[in-house]
Order: C-alpha cells, then structure tokens, then sequence
C-alpha cells in the first residue's frame, strides 16, 4: 500500500514538473483603453489589442504579452526605420568616397593638379566652341547681307537663304547654351575639390 502511494506521488511531481505552471488554472490579466481592469480564465474582448498579463495560481506574472501598436503607430516605426536606414546608407556612402580619395591621392597638391587639369580640359572645349560660333556668326552675317541686298533690289530674300539663316541662328544659340553649361561645369569641379582638399585634410589630420 505504502509503496502505490510512493508510486502516485513520484507520478504528480513529475506531472507537475513537466507541465508549466502557466498553463495549470492561467489566470488573464488586463486593463482596457478606458482603464478598467479585467481579470478571468480567458482574455475578454475589450483587450484583445491591449497588453495582458498571465498569472498562476500564487499570482506571479509567468507571461506578458505587449499591446499592438496602432497604425499610427505602425506608420512612425516604418518612418523611423528608413530614416535610419538612409542614415546608414549615407555613412556607407560616405566612407567608401573617403577611400577612394585616400586611394587616389597622396597629398593636397595632388587634388589640386587633377583639378587643374579637368578645369584646363574644360576651358579647352569651352574655347573649340567660341571658335566654333565666330565661324557660325561670319557665315550668318554673310547671309543677312545677301538677304538685306535682295531686299534693296526689290526681291522676297530666297527661301533657301532664309532657312541658313534660321539654322545658323539656332545652332549659335545651342553653341552659347553649350559654353555656359561649360562654364557651370568648371565652378562644380571648382567647388567638389575645395571639398575633396577639405575632406582629405580632416582624415589625414592636416591644418
């Protein structure tokens, strides 16, 4: 007899140690939006988006569940997480130009000859071009006297004299926007090495 009464006995501890608490009588624990505290065997409708609490039998929290975000919420944390994510893809950014200029140049005086040389190749185009509009604007020139000298004689200037003159004018005017945009090139290269010089100091500790 003493010895089935051992045998039940040791069978409840182990049942006891193999089945957890939580789910021995779990009592739900919970405070709806409006405040009120709810506490039952089952979580009540007024809390399904709300946190909640289980409790065993002596009272202790054996588990906790978090209320679920609103949208609101939602929308803020997805906002959040793709500031920093361009956060860290800038800082990505940022320390792979800086190796590339370590990579590339040895000294200040080196930025500054590559610099020279874009502005010197761009002045170059810049100069092809201008030469360019002085052969454009003779040959326009030429025509406009031919057309002034038709209308002297009492002639319509020809239609082919007009159209060249058209087509002179508009290929001068492309020439003009061509150089400024040139221009506009050199002050960007101008501007991207002042920072190039400006970085490469800070990262080689240069006054």
């Amino acid at each position: 007899m003493n010895s089935h009464i051992r045998t039940l006995s040791r069978v409840t501890v182990v049942l006891m140690l193999i089945i957890p608490v939580s789910q021995v009588h779990a009592i739900i624990k919970c405070q709806d939006k409006e405040g009120n505290w709810h506490m039952g065997d089952t979580l009540p409708p007024e809390c399904v988006q709300e946190g909640y609490q289980e409790l065993n039998e002596q009272g202790l929290v054996v588990d906790e569940t978090e209320r679920a975000p609103t949208e609101k919420e939602i929308a803020e944390q997805k906002r959040q997480a793709e500031i920093l994510a361009e956060q860290k893809r800038q800082e990505e950014e940022r320390a792979r130009q800086d190796r590339i200029l370590l990579d590339t140049f040895s000294s200040v005086e080196d930025i500054e000859l590559a610099r020279d040389g874009k502005i010197a190749a761009i002045e170059t185009t810049i100069g092809l071009a201008e030469k360019r509009n002085e052969k454009l604007q003779a040959e326009l020139d030429k025509h406009i006297e031919k057309a002034a000298a038709e209308e002297r004689a009492g002639k319509q200037p020809s239609e082919v004299i007009v159209k060249d003159i058209e087509t002179l004018r508009r290929q001068i005017k492309n020439n003009k926007e061509f150089i400024s945009d040139k221009r506009s090139e050199q002050e960007t290269v101008k501007a991207e090495y002042a920072e190039n010089v400006q970085r490469f100091k800070e990262l080689k500790s240069i006054e």
